[in-house]
């Protein structure tokens, strides 16, 4: 069951399943016939997101609502869910209709091919291995108020 009341100890979802039914019939996208799955999993998501600002509460069961919280140089309230939030919770859940959001990591084995007298080519993805989804969509529509997930960079270096 989803619970948008985000001053309630059970909130579980900024998105409720009307928000997530009104943004899929406005792009002209079919869900299925049970969202409240397709909400949690993009609530996971969204609950591994560094956010601006702090907690408004300390024992609140999600991230928002949030204290000290600027965008574009006005101070958000401190009672509510930003608008972008709750539009990106809907973005991701049509996006886990597909499937996983948050996929295991593995470390792919790195498979380079030569071609004499061509060009030597490095892949960083083995055969049957597949990238960590990302949603460039979602980081723009959330612009300032997610600081992001982390990073990582691999590389290595050669002595030639």
């Amino acid at each position: 069951m989803i619970n948008t009341d985000i001053h309630s100890d059970g909130a579980n979802s900024y998105a409720s399943e009307d928000d997530l039914s009104a943004f899929a019939q406005l792009r002209g996208i079919t869900l299925p016939e049970n969202t409240v799955p397709l909400l949690i999993m993009a609530m996971d998501y969204l609950e591994g997101l560094i956010w601006a600002g702090v907690r408004a509460q300390r024992q609140q069961p999600l991230s928002w609502p949030r204290r000290n919280v600027v965008l574009d140089e006005y101070e958000l309230p401190v009672d509510s869910v930003p608008k972008q939030v709750v539009t990106a919770q809907c973005m991701l859940a049509v996006e886990a209709i597909e499937g996983e959001l948050q996929t295991s990591v593995r470390e792919p084995e790195v498979k380079t091919e030569r071609v004499e007298g061509a060009v030597t080519m490095t892949y960083a993805v083995a055969d049957g291995e597949s990238f960590t989804p990302s949603f460039p969509a979602v980081t723009a529509i959330l612009g300032d108020l997610a600081c992001g997930r982390g990073f990582a960079i691999n590389t290595y270096a050669e002595r030639a």
